[in-house]
């Protein structure tokens, strides 16, 4: 057998809020396929308050589908066939991406092209990213200046949690750097009365876009929102939380795609032609996973994201560890893809990896 599977648990730097609940690690699933002469990677991490699968689920597709997988990634043709799989065995999400990650790449080898040109042919290598910088810290000011001096020119802050202190420190931020791209996250915050108040108050502050600013989003809030402010608007959370998504489209400017919750490749392809259909543009971020995934993510937003604006790839910092060491991947607020590689990864790494299969 040649495919084989490892569970990991990585602490965070520092415990992370998200959909209103508290995590202290990342857990999710390193995949590898070994040829006859390289060992290759995929990750299955299923995003709690994002993804609609558990990672205990994912467990038990690995172990009851382990010899169909590496049957079918022997196959020369594995992305296809992979495809009736998905359909098939009701494969979840981070488990399509993660195999297909496996997949394309054997066939980029097979016909002798690098992952990268096999999926999008001429794509530039290099993307551009944002960083993350919290509104709740009393030296906002000075940690904006460290960003900037990096090389970014995009920062994303969260919003919703004291709103008035969060915009005190966004004012504070415009007025000092007026030429400085930023982009909120209200994670679904706000009623709609309050929504109209707040996105009003950023609208005067230059932000590039408000993402989830609705607790209750549908089409007919989103429509009053939308024509009762300036404000562009984001989706992210709301594609795999409500069928309907698409019909919000017509109301927004930009879509949030999180590769290994939206699944495949190609539902990642088809997402995007959902926010071409409405000229969105396309704003793609990791899931917070491992440094596997993030490669496999920033190779997406190399093909799929919009041009001319920042992607959401700096979040490695966000983990305490990773599954493998890589340094200075972000220069001047970008990522260069022709120079990053997964190495080799050392699964006897006890602290971090269980083998499954």
């Amino acid at each position: 057998m040649n495919f084989s599977s490892h569970a990991y648990k990585i602490p965070f730097s520092e415990p992370l809020q998200t959909s209103g609940q508290t995590f202290q690690d990342r857990k999710g699933f390193i995949l590898s396929y070994k040829t006859e002469d390289i060992q290759l990677y995929g990750e299955a991490a299923p995003l709690p308050g994002f993804s609609t699968e558990s990672y205990q689920s994912v467990q038990n597709l690995l172990t009851l589908h382990q010899r169909n997988i590496s049957n079918i990634l022997d196959c020369s043709n594995p992305v296809d066939k992979l495809q009736k799989f998905y359909q098939d065995e009701e494969i979840p999400p981070s488990l399509q991406f993660g195999l297909d990650a496996l997949a394309y790449q054997v066939e980029a080898r097979n016909n002798r092209q690098t992952l990268l040109s096999y999926l999008f042919a001429g794509t530039s290598p290099k993307v551009e990213i944002n960083t993350l910088v919290s509104l709740q810290d009393d030296n906002v000011l000075k940690n904006v200046a460290g960003k900037i001096a990096a090389g970014f020119n995009t920062i994303k802050c969260k919003v919703g949690l004291h709103f008035e202190k969060e915009l005190t420190s966004l004012r504070k931020v415009r007025k000092k750097y007026p030429d400085l791209t930023i982009r909120v996250d209200a994670n679904q915050a706000w009623e709609l009365e309050v929504a109209l108040d707040h996105c009003n108050k950023l609208n005067k502050l230059d932000i590039e876009y408000c993402e989830e600013p609705l607790k209750e989003i549908t089409p007919a809030t989103l429509e009053q929102l939308s024509q009762n402010t300036s404000l562009p608007i984001a989706l992210d959370e709301s594609t795999t939380q409500y069928s309907y998504w698409p019909n919000l489209l017509p109301f927004t400017e930009y879509l949030i795609i999180k590769p290994m919750v939206i699944g495949s490749f190609r539902k990642n392809i088809e997402t995007k032609r959902f926010a071409n259909t409405h000229n969105n543009k396309v704003v793609v971020t990791t899931s917070l996973e491992s440094g596997v995934g993030r490669y496999f993510t920033g190779l997406l937003a190399a093909g799929l994201g919009s041009q001319g604006t920042a992607h959401g790839l700096s979040t490695g910092f966000l983990l305490a560890q990773d599954v493998f060491t890589e340094n200075n991947v972000i220069s001047e607020g970008s990522i260069d893809l022709s120079s990053r590689q997964i190495p080799t990864i050392n699964f006897d790494q006890q602290q971090l990896f269980t083998k499954l299969i």
